[in-house]
């Protein structure tokens, strides 16, 4: 079974810079990470302005002081959903995925209480601003991205590893998959297996 799988898999991959926008890029899933985090934040403090842990305006002062990190993640993100879905398509996906962010955390973030989201918010408000500082803040706040696929890296390996163990490919499978990220066009590659 696992031959099939590493045939079909095989079979696909000199498609893979046309196919590659069905997986995540690595910097768009950290746009996705930082857009989640963002995201909690805002209705957080939004559903927060009426208590004592009120806020708002220090989440409106990182969205001040952030804003060039969060535009450049938003367009990541834009560029992701063009990818798969087209400009205009693109667009409309977009809007689905921060809406179904936002949609999420209406009930709350995680057991998280309004005070807590408020130090989180402090400890925001205090990185410099920049993508990568404010990635390593949701990140070091165990916020995941939330996408609809998995990895571009993470499935090359996953079908990197299923050829090694079955050792159907002769190794030359593995240029091809290497090219998922890439734009240029390989010829398609030989899988050997049992029956070649």
């Amino acid at each position: 079974m696992k031959k099939i799988i590493c045939a079909a898999l095989a079979a696909a991959m000199p498609l893979a810079p046309a196919s590659a926008a069905t997986c995540w890029k690595k910097d768009h899933v950290e746009a996705a990470q930082v857009r989640n985090f963002e995201m909690m934040l805002m209705v957080s403090a939004l559903r927060c302005n009426t208590s004592a842990y009120d806020f708002l305006p220090a989440y409106n002062q990182f969205v001040r002081e952030k804003r060039v990190a969060l535009v450049e993640v938003n367009d990541a993100l834009r560029s992701h959903f063009a990818d798969v879905a087209g400009l205009e398509g693109g667009l409309d996906a977009y809007d689905d995925y921060v809406i179904m962010l936002a949609n999420s955390y209406g009930a709350g973030a995680g057991g998280l209480e309004c005070r807590d989201l408020q130090a989180i918010q402090a400890a925001a408000n205090a990185v410099p601003a920049n993508r990568a500082a404010i990635w390593k803040l949701s990140d070091a706040a165990g916020i995941t991205p939330r996408i609809d696929a998995p990895q571009c890296d993470m499935a090359i390996a996953l079908a990197n590893d299923l050829l090694a163990d079955e050792d159907v490919s002769g190794g030359l499978v593995g240029r091809s998959m290497a090219l998922a990220e890439g734009a240029v066009r390989q010829p398609p590659a030989v899988v050997r297996g049992p029956a070649n």
